[in-house]
């Protein structure tokens, strides 16, 4: 027994002592973190990672599309992500000729790379702090309606002064510490992005639904584009005759491999966290948020996954769709089990007991911050019934395609009205198009018809008569048949274009619906300003109680640095999670009768032969993830992980489910990422996908360093 206890005890020592809490901003590092960094084995210093003056890492990380992260590993202007973040881009690149979900894809030349059409990378050039040019001689006060108006003026005017529209250099600020501090973000922006390797769904998928969020992984979530420019360069929009970029800086890679205990970074730029939710929006989350969009997404996805599963050409529709929705459904429910686990209520309670001792041992402070939390949870507590309409007219209505489709003729009322000519409203036309390529309506009419049933059974209030039919309203709408849509566009009377709108039952649902939303927000709306105001004022006293010790603002899509370590878990009684997996364990998990588990013929042979040329552990096994306690969230994926060197050895593509709740409240025992190990990337490139070519282009370490 006194065993037992003395190595829990060793355990949660050693896990304290090496994880880390945080989503630092690169260019604070230097000052506020790069002593503990160094303590914890990193051998390159913060100016490596973040410099203005020259070429450092950040240089060679961007934002990838609008919510993940890429890096360049390349002189040639390779960009590496994870799968789930080409998946989007990828499917509207396939067919049913040209499956490259089902197939992947590998260009063998530069030739032979796809162009990709909307799809971006963005570079931060420099972060530069406006606060106290934003917020000079006004108020503290956030509902001042006169400072929003100022500030929001004067961040219009700094974004303008910097920003070089022939240089494709952009400038955008955003808040942080809610709304304490400000900073800018001077951006640079590429527009041709085009498809280098792409692996089949049995490789960057593998796993699905089933092991998403989950260990042990198995999953190859990695995909490679290229950014091209012009001969100068600089950004262009897609050109045949563009080259490949010349990054300032890009990654080396080191394939000598990971141990437990090593130091490491994940450099990106996590999406949104909620680390200063005070008990009430905590409960809120517990009990009204998660538990409604868990529900709803579980009754909207049964019913994808069946039709998905059934029909090839719906499959490549719904993909994408599919991919994110589950993605999030059971991101919540670890969320909610982490947060259970963790006692999460009581844990902000017990914070708060700080915080007022705090308060009651600085008197001077009281009249500021005395009730500050009791206010929030008082809000809390009052919105309760608007949050939970919210929240199903969010995921419910949300879920109805065509219905939420229909809003938009509203655009086409308004520009009939203002224009009086029926050629003005053909540009829109192409919108409708691109609805209706990835649409099928026999799946949407019988999710449309089991997310209202569930709206109305919450809230039967809502629900009129005239509404009583989903089915008949659903078939009658002409946002859900594509002939009768694109046929609104060839009449020539404006007045019967806006009869026919004005009297479809689909339309006519959306603004029923549209219309509670709005009613619902504007009640809702007061408490949202005083909440944000509150929590400004909360964060305000923190950073003040905190004095002298380093904070981490919460994550906004802004670029980030978390460091930790190589490092399994133990997230609950009797189990352990150790630190890596393999191809082996991809392997055992073949199954021909289930397509997330579909291991491709190509891999088998290759791991029945042990052919891995140089990309194999000293034992001789196929290395694929790992895990470490980096603190990270959405939009980190992609994020490349790095060594203590600062060299690439892995993409960090996911958290263990347990961990989750990290959003909210970071438990250093449950806070682990999950990270594809970047030898199974070469592995795949190389050895299945044949595109070897692309290897010579990148600058590749053998040896691990010591």
């Amino acid at each position: 027994m006194r065993k037992i206890f003395l190595t829990t005890f060793l355990f949660s020592f050693c896990i304290a002592a090496t994880a880390k809490e945080g989503m630092w901003l690169p260019f604070l590092l230097e000052k506020l973190n790069e002593k503990d960094m160094r303590g914890m084995g990193m051998k390159i210093t913060a100016k490596d990672l973040y410099n203005e003056q020259k070429s450092s890492l950040k240089d060679a990380v961007c934002l990838f599309g609008s919510g993940c992260t890429g890096e360049v590993i390349s002189n040639q202007g390779l960009v590496l992500t994870n799968h789930h973040c080409g998946y989007g881009t990828v499917q509207g690149l396939s067919s049913m000729q040209h499956d490259y979900l089902q197939n992947g894809f590998w260009a063998m030349n530069n030739a032979e790379e796809l162009p990709c059409p909307g799809l971006s990378v963005t570079f931060i050039v420099k972060i530069v702090d406006v606060t106290n040019a934003l917020t000079q001689n006004l108020s503290d006060d956030l509902r001042d309606t006169t400072r929003q108006k100022e500030i929001a003026k004067r961040i219009k005017e700094l974004e303008t002064a910097n920003t070089i529209i022939k240089d494709a250099v952009g400038a955008n600020i955003k808040g942080f510490f809610n709304d304490n501090k400000f900073y800018m973000f001077i951006t640079q922006k590429f527009n041709d992005v085009r498809l280098v390797g792409f692996p089949p769904n049995g490789i960057g998928k593998f796993g699905g639904d089933t092991d998403n969020w989950a260990w042990p992984r198995h999953t190859g979530d990695f995909s490679v584009f290229r950014v091209y420019v012009d001969a100068n360069n600089k950004s262009a929009t897609y050109n045949k005759n563009n080259v490949p970029y010349k990054p300032k800086k890009y990654f080396k890679i080191n394939i000598g491999g990971v141990q437990e205990g090593d130091f490491s970074m994940v450099y990106g730029f996590p999406g949104r966290t909620q680390q200063n939710l005070t008990s009430g929006g905590v409960d809120e989350v517990m009990h009204v948020l998660d538990p409604a969009r868990i529900k709803i997404r579980e009754a909207r996805l049964n019913i994808m996954d069946q039709d998905m599963r059934a029909n090839r050409e719906t499959f490549i529709k719904y993909a994408s769709k599919q991919a994110s929705i589950a993605n999030y459904y059971k991101k919540w429910q670890g969320e909610l089990l982490g947060l259970q686990i963790n006692d999460g209520v009581n844990k902000k309670l017990a914070q708060e007991e700080k915080f007022a001792t705090w308060v009651n041992k600085n008197k001077f402070t009281y009249d500021l911050y005395g009730n500050v939390v009791n206010d929030i949870n008082a809000i809390y507590v009052k919105q309760k019934e608007q949050a939970k309409l919210n929240v199903y007219l969010e995921e419910a209505f949300g879920g109805c395609e065509a219905f939420q489709q229909s809003g938009k003729l509203n655009d086409i009322i308004a520009t009939l009205e203002k224009t009086k000519s029926v050629d003005s409203i053909l540009k829109y036309k192409a919108i409708w198009q691109g609805f209706y390529k990835n649409y099928n309506a026999s799946t949407d009419r019988k999710i449309s018809s089991k997310l209202l049933d569930i709206l109305f059974a919450e809230f039967p209030s809502i629900k009129a008569d005239s509404i009583a039919d989903i089915t008949k309203i659903f078939n009658e709408s002409i946002a859900s048949n594509e002939t009768k849509m694109l046929a609104l566009f060839d009449n020539k009377n404006m007045d019967e274009i806006i009869a026919t709108i004005r009297a479809d039952k689909g339309f006519q649902l959306n603004q029923a619906l549209t219309a509670v939303q709005n009613k619902n927000f504007d009640s809702f709306r007061k408490n949202q300003f005083d909440l944000i105001a509150l929590h400004h004022q909360y964060t305000q006293a923190k950073i003040a109680m905190n004095a002298g010790q380093a904070m981490y603002p919460d994550a906004n899509s802004t670029l980030r640095v978390s460091y930790g370590k190589v490092q399994g878990a133990a997230p609950r009684d009797g189990m352990t999670y150790k630190c890596y997996t393999t191809l082996d364990g991809a392997i055992a998990k073949d199954n021909i009768d289930i397509e997330e588990f579909q291991v491709p013929e190509k891999l088998k042979t290759l791991w029945r032969n042990k052919d891995y040329g140089r990309y194999a552990m000293p034992n001789g096994q196929m290395p694929l993830a790992f895990l470490a306690s980096n603190h990270t969230t959405g939009g980190n994926s992609g994020s490349p992980v790095l060594n203590a060197y600062g060299e690439l050895v892995g993409t960090n593509f996911d958290r263990i489910w347990e961990g989750t709740m990290s959003d909210i409240l970071y438990d250093i025992n449950l806070c682990r990422n999950v990270t594809l190990d970047v030898r199974y990337t070469l592995f795949i490139i190389d050895k299945f996908g044949g595109a070897g070519w692309l290897l010579k282009e990148m600058d590749i370490i053998e040896k691990r360093k010591k």
